[in-house]
């Protein structure tokens, strides 16, 4: 059975969603979402979801504010509830930080993020529980936070389809061709003929493509995230802290329940097929951040563990993701390489992709 759609996404991420929703939103007709799964069950699902605009390169830096301003009043922008929880950010470096620090402090100040310098004693102030002996700068941030990647998806995708998107959930893409402007799509029994391709599908975006005879530079990388919890209450909003310091570069924020959230912003692990990814976590990574955890927060020395899981990086050669239209066969779009750091773009990196597209 043929059907055609204006414009086929492929991917039920955070991406996906996102770029159907505003494809809709700016007045695109017969768009079509296809999802071989429920919609935000690949590596959005993953995503510590931790919204920030300290960006050293500007265009990252320009869209993250964009996106900030969207997911700090989401209701109001896109519309629902994404249980955003300003915090604040404090990131702690070596000495050799504090110019690169300064200089990324006044970009964000020139969009509009109240960014800036502190001493321990300010730190201390806003996270009790922090040992700074070993920390020579301290950048902070007051804007930055943190939001369900469950809800956020989830927002997006209702209100795609409350302006007409069709999302199909559970259906397999089986192959991919390209004829001059028509692109097919063959899923199980039936077969989408559209003029307008668009590739949201994270790691998996690269076997797509190279079945169209496109190769992206793309490698793919095991992140591990754990919780762990202290009989003493920790705050919800206490600030997001980024420990470059630390051997793994850790990062931890408060989760609901009142457990601490940890990753690591190293390179992770490499995996050949993100189809193959579990969620285990070894006990030496376990030893590993347990020990990082208890020399920034001297409170963590006991502290009991309480789930683990991974997610899939998708890494390009610069760390900064592959935009826009495919060289190829016409009318092939691709959102790629966010390279762990796409999460808290994705509100006005979606809204760029529909413009390009259209």
């Amino acid at each position: 059975m043929n059907k055609t759609a204006d414009y086929l996404i492929i991917g039920g991420g955070l991406y996906g969603c996102s770029i159907a929703y505003h494809l809709a939103l700016q007045g695109a007709k017969n768009v079509v979402l296809l999802e071989r799964n429920d919609i935000c069950q690949a590596a959005t699902s993953k995503s510590c979801a931790i919204v920030r605009t300290h960006y050293s390169v500007e265009a990252n830096l320009i869209h993250a504010v964009e996106s900030l301003k969207v997911f700090e009043n989401f209701d109001e922008h896109v519309g629902g509830d994404i249980g955003f929880q300003r915090t604040g950010y404090l990131i702690l470096g070596p000495e050799n930080h504090r110019e690169p620090m300064l200089a990324v402090f006044k970009k964000q100040n020139e969009h509009g993020i109240d960014t800036r310098v502190i001493d321990a004693h300010e730190a201390k102030q806003l996270h009790p529980l922090l040992q700074l002996e070993d920390v020579e700068v301290i950048g902070y941030d007051t804007r930055t936070g943190y939001c369900d990647p469950y809800l956020a998806t989830t927002a997006f995708a209702k209100r795609a389809r409350d302006l007409g998107v069709d999302i199909q959930t559970g259906v397999q893409v089986r192959d991919i061709k390209a004829d001059g402007m028509v692109k097919s799509v063959s899923i199980d029994s039936e077969n989408y003929e559209t003029p307008h391709l668009i590739l949201a599908a994270g790691g998996w975006n690269a076997k797509l493509s190279s079945s169209l005879g496109i190769e992206v530079p793309l490698e793919l990388s095991r992140h591990k995230v754990i919780t762990l919890r202290i009989p003493e209450h920790y705050l919800k909003n206490w600030p997001i802290i980024k420990d470059l310091t630390s051997q793994d570069k850790i990062y931890f924020r408060p989760d609901s329940g009142g457990v601490v959230l940890v990753g690591t912003g190293d390179h992770g692990e490499p995996v050949e097929d993100p189809d193959l990814l579990t969620d285990e976590v070894d006990s030496e990574h376990l030893e590993r951040i347990g020990a990082l955890m208890e020399n920034r927060m001297p409170a963590f020395a006991e502290a009991d563990y309480v789930n683990g899981w991974t997610g899939p990086y998708d890494i390009t050669p610069d760390w900064n993701p592959i935009l826009g239209e495919l060289v190829g066969p016409q009318g092939i779009f691709i959102a790629v390489g966010f390279s762990g750091h796409g999460f808290k773009l994705a509100p006005s990196l979606g809204e760029s992709m529909a413009s390009v597209v259209l």
